[in-house]
């Protein structure tokens, strides 16, 4: 319990103001996904970088998945595709499209997964 009299939401104000621009923006940039992506074999920490790269890949498609459920739309993706596939169509799509690598890390992967599986055209009502 809080004692000295200041208000709470102060604290809150100066823990947010400790957070970079960065972070306040997005978690990841494309590039600094590929970097995670991308971590060599033989790195220390390889294992630690591949299972973050997964599972921020797999957190960003869940969530587009969830909204399309929202809006009562199915998922774009097939159900029978692996994680893996996700996360090679990711890396392919930030190799072969440098340029992209300044956008969100999430707006690289809905582009990557939507260039391998779009989605069917709906009619506009």
């Amino acid at each position: 319990m809080m004692k000295s009299g200041k208000p709470a939401y102060l604290l809150l104000a100066v823990a947010a103001g400790t957070c970079s621009p960065a972070a306040l923006a997005g978690f990841y940039t494309g590039e600094e996904l590929y970097e995670l992506c991308s971590t060599p074999r033989s790195s220390n920490d390889y294992l630690e970088k591949t299972y973050e790269c997964i599972a921020y890949i797999t957190g960003a498609v869940d969530a587009f998945n969830t909204t399309r459920e929202v809006n009562k739309l199915k998922s774009c993706i097939p159900a029978d595709v692996t994680i893996s596939q996700l996360r090679n169509v990711t890396v392919d799509y930030l190799r072969d499209n440098p340029e992209e690598r300044s956008a969100s890390a999430s707006r690289t992967v809905f582009a990557a997964t939507r260039k391998v599986w779009p989605c069917p055209r709906t009619r506009k009502r």
